[in-house]
């Protein structure tokens, strides 16, 4: 799959998480859904947000791996990614380091999935 067709598939995605999440907290309506950017440096981190700019990284490498990892990447990660976001456009910056703390938390839960901090997927450097 090439770069660009990854691309939409993301925004496609990261549409309907938000339209999701903005009907669970309406006050999210107000905001536009993160900019979805691929990292191909990123190694180790699935995704990071960077909440003031609205913006999300992802990693690459995790999509092109397996075919496990795409689904997560998609299914788990996005939606991690994007929560961060949610939770710092409706609470601010997090209580906890990395933003993981309890609203992040509230918000995964309410979403259907676990408030995992990590994820277990490895990529082994050539």
């Amino acid at each position: 799959m090439d770069k660009k067709t990854l691309q939409n598939i993301l925004q496609r995605h990261t549409v309907m998480i938000w339209d999701t999440l903005c009907e669970m907290y309406t006050p999210l309506v107000h905001n536009n859904e993160p900019k979805i950017e691929l990292n191909n440096r990123m190694w180790r981190t699935a995704g990071m947000c960077f909440q003031p700019e609205n913006r999300i990284q992802l990693a690459t490498k995790f999509f092109l791996a397996k075919t496990e990892y795409y689904n997560h990447m998609l299914n788990v990660i996005l939606p991690h990614e994007i929560i961060h976001q949610a939770d710092f456009n409706l609470y601010g910056n997090s209580e906890k380091n990395c933003g993981h703390g309890k609203n992040w938390v509230k918000i995964m839960v309410e979403y259907g999935l676990a408030p995992e901090i990590y994820h277990s997927m490895e990529i082994l450097r050539k």
